[in-house]
This record gives structure tokens, C-alpha cells and sequence, in this order.
């Protein structure tokens, strides 16, 4: 079989977009890779200062628990009312002064929506996924989603909502 100068025009020309378009995806896959790579160092490094902070830390945990937003939380819960959005900067504000820095650690992990972060809040300060659901106005297989899909997007694998949780206790 004997190609024509136009059959081997066509036929090196496909070559090299396959070519190329292979390259472009090895890139594409090493960036990503880099990527997480990178995503993993800050959080080992975070989980690092935490243990740090966490030891030097002269403000109590306590202190959240025994805070005028805790109490309202308690109250919301017995109610069975979802938090009001006035009480979720009190919220931060407290989180915040116990475990420095911890909002700014989560958005530079990943960019997450407002539902996203009341969860970790939430979770930080120890509340059940029943009661996030309340307080957040939102179903128990949703909250379950958001924290199993939060350790995806961060770490690059499937994880546990428990996986999720854990990781929130140690930042």
C-alpha cells in the first residue's frame, strides 16, 4: 500500500497532535499532582504549628464552651432552630481566639462556600453532625456530604466524614 503525499500529510500531522496532546495531559497530570503535593505540605505544617500552638496556647478550650455564642448555640439546639446569621461571626470570632488563625488555615486550603465553613466551625467546637444539621438548616446525608466531599477537594482522595472531623480537631 502506497500513501499519497496527501495521506502523509494528514497521517504526520495527526501524529503530532496525539503527540502533543499527550504532552499537554503529562503536564496537566504533573501540575495537579504538584498541586496536591503542595495542599499536603501546608497541612502537615499547619497540624505541626497547631501541636505547637496548642501547647503554648494560654486561652483554654473552655473558654468556647463557657462563651455567651456557645450558650446561644445550646439554646438554638433545644429550640430546634437553625443559627441566625448574625451568630456565626460571634461564632468565628470565638474559634478564632482559641485556635489562632484557624479560618484563615481552612480558606487557604480551599475556597469553600459559607456552608462549607459553618460546618467546620461547627465540627471544631465539637458539635454532632444531627446538630450541624439543625443549627445549618440542612439535612444530616447533606452535612454528611459536605464533609466527606471537603476532604476530597482537599486532600485528593476519597475520605470518610470522620476523616474530615479529625482533620478539623488537629488544625
Amino acid at each position: 500500500m502506497v500513501l499519497t503525499d496527501r495521506e502523509l500529510f494528514l497521517l504526520i500531522i495527526c501524529t503530532v497532535f496525539y503527540v502533543t496532546l499527550f504532552i499537554l495531559v503529562l503536564q496537566w497530570n504533573r501540575r495537579k499532582l504538584q498541586l496536591l503535593q503542595s495542599r499536603l505540605d501546608n497541612i502537615h505544617a499547619m497540624q505541626k504549628m497547631a501541636v505547637m500552638e496548642q501547647r503554648t496556647n494560654t486561652k483554654d478550650v473552655n473558654d468556647i464552651f463557657s462563651s455567651d455564642v456557645y450558650q446561644r448555640i445550646r439554646q438554638y439546639l433545644a429550640d430546634g432552630k437553625s443559627m441566625p446569621e448574625a451568630e456565626w461571626a460571634g461564632l468565628t470570632e470565638v474559634v478564632n481566639a482559641t485556635y489562632s488563625g484557624f479560618t484563615d488555615k481552612l480558606y487557604s486550603l480551599y475556597r469553600m462556600s459559607e456552608q462549607d465553613y459553618h460546618v467546620s466551625l461547627l465540627i471544631k467546637i465539637r458539635v454532632q453532625p444531627k446538630d450541624i444539621a439543625t443549627l445549618t438548616a440542612h439535612s444530616k446525608e447533606s452535612i454528611a456530604s459536605t464533609r466527606s466531599r471537603l476532604y476530597q477537594k482537599v486532600f485528593g482522595k476519597k475520605g470518610s466524614t470522620r476523616d474530615w472531623d479529625d482533620f478539623i480537631l488537629s488544625i
